[in-house]
């Protein structure tokens, strides 16, 4: 098995701090391996944030090591010996949903599978300087977006959520609630819901629905008369005035994720 790490140190400048950006290339010619790091290292030296680098021989040995969140972005190669790259990427949608995946490969044949598993790119080998200036600026915006955090106080202590992980806000009486994947935060009112829920607002994956109720339409599954049902069989009430609103942006948001 070849694993071994590559690191840059740069900083991010952001007020959370410094943040990585992680990636893996799975690909079993050296020769395709090397160039493609060389490549991305370069590319990536022109951000200001720290990019790390896994390489991995087979398919086998990248899902032995991956976890939930450990990569923002994987190079895939197709055509390996073992399993191949679009068995690879369809573990790697069980074990890590959100992991961006761009493909490379000899031959677009494998295009219609791409589609199906949400693949990012396809990169025809050998890959060039071009084709990853065209394809990771918007792959980057992407890793950007989910590494956005709300920061609010729960029993006077600041917890901080990734915007990635909160499906819903909604207003409760005298305080905020903040759900997530089987969990639930509830925030005495030192900001308004307004005041709270401004930076969601500002992400082009929040909307809210009606008024006290704030949803992120990544988790957000049909809508149903005046319901907005969620994928983990939540519903949520959607204010007559809204409905073509919300029914227009989750149908654009959901086409934008395909």
């Amino acid at each position: 098995m070849l694993y071994y790490m590559y690191l840059s140190q740069h900083k991010w400048r952001r007020n959370k701090g410094d943040i990585s950006m992680r990636f893996a290339i799975i690909e079993d010619t050296q020769e395709d391996c090397m160039l493609l790091l060389t490549l991305l290292k370069q590319y990536m030296a022109h951000y200001d944030f720290t990019s790390e680098f896994s390489l991995f021989t087979s398919g086998e040995d990248f899902l032995a090591n991956v976890q939930p969140d450990l990569y923002d972005l994987c190079f895939m190669d197709i055509f390996m010996d073992g399993m191949n790259g679009v068995q690879t990427a369809e573990a790697l949608r069980q074990i890590d949903p959100s992991c961006l995946v761009i493909f490379l490969t000899t031959s677009p044949d494998f295009f219609a599978d791409g589609f199906r598993l949400r693949a990012w790119r396809y990169l025809l080998k050998p890959i060039t300087p071009e084709q990853l200036a065209e394809a990771l600026p918007e792959c980057i915006e992407q890793i950007n977006l989910s590494a956005r955090q709300l920061t609010v106080i729960v029993k006077r202590s600041a917890v901080t959520l990734p915007f990635s992980q909160i499906h819903y806000v909604i207003s409760c009486n005298r305080s905020i609630e903040i759900h997530g994947e089987n969990a639930v935060l509830t925030t005495g009112k030192q900001l308004t819901f307004a005041e709270l829920t401004a930076p969601l607002r500002k992400d082009f994956r929040f909307i809210e629905v009606s008024k006290g109720i704030v949803v992120n339409l990544d988790f957000a599954k049909v809508l149903e008369r005046n319901d907005l049902l969620m994928k983990n069989g939540d519903r949520l009430p959607i204010s007559r005035p809204r409905i073509s609103e919300v029914s227009e942006a989750l149908v654009r948001f959901q086409f934008m994720k395909r």
